[in-house]
């Protein structure tokens, strides 16, 4: 349990996949629009 936990905070943090991931979170999240940006109750 305790090394599944290790594993995924470690996993943020590595900075050679960060790029990619980013991209990848863009391309699969879409567009959005200003108004959904900026509104508070937007839930995801």
């Amino acid at each position: 349990y305790l090394g599944a936990i290790v594993y995924r905070f470690n996993r943020r943090f590595n900075l050679r996949e960060l790029p990619n991931r980013l991209l990848v979170a863009a391309i699969v999240m879409g567009p959005c629009s200003r108004a959904s940006i900026r509104s508070p109750e937007t839930a995801y």
